[in-house]
């Protein structure tokens, strides 16, 4: 997957990707002072605010992070984020609809990037209610979050809280 296949803000490398939309950026950082110097850090911005912080950790194998869902302009987005697996490759990340199992709607597996080489970023454009993410190996238990909808870019500017 190339940059320009990104989401908005992903800094990586000294690159800047393209985005899909949507009101999400990302930031890496290598950590504050102290204890975490230097860990890599993955910091989620929405709408300029930050809803997320993801730091290297090896007392954690959670591969799924969080997972955020908006409307922009007439499209509904969904963004997921966590860490990569400690061995193997980028996880493989399913958006779906539905609450019933019978009923819901898969979409075939959402394209994840990476951001520093310890964290991925995935997303796509459709009316999804959660993400299950598993290593791509199959071994671990799969990870799903239902989707958290996006606070209004006027909520934000007010200091309201989630919606």
């Amino acid at each position: 997957m190339g940059a320009a296949d990104a989401p908005s803000g992903t800094r990586d490398e000294g690159r800047e990707p393209a985005a899909p939309g949507g009101p999400w950026e990302v930031r890496r950082s290598g950590g504050g002072g102290g204890h975490r110097r230097g860990r890599p850090a993955l910091e989620v911005y929405e709408h300029g605010e930050l809803v997320d912080v993801l730091v290297l950790s090896r007392l954690s194998a959670r591969l799924l992070g969080g997972a955020r869902r908006s409307t922009d302009g007439g499209r509904q987005l969904s963004f997921a984020w966590g860490r990569l697996p400690a061995h193997g490759p980028l996880p493989v990340v399913e958006f779906s609809a539905g609450r019933l199992p019978l009923r819901r709607r898969a979409r075939p597996a959402a394209p994840a990037v990476t951001v520093s080489g310890v964290f991925w970023l995935a997303w796509a454009e459709g009316p999804f209610s959660t993400v299950t993410v598993r290593d791509s190996t199959g071994e671990a238990p799969a990870e799903r979050l239902r989707l958290v909808r996006a606070r209004s870019r006027a909520m934000c500017a007010h200091g309201g809280g989630a919606a």
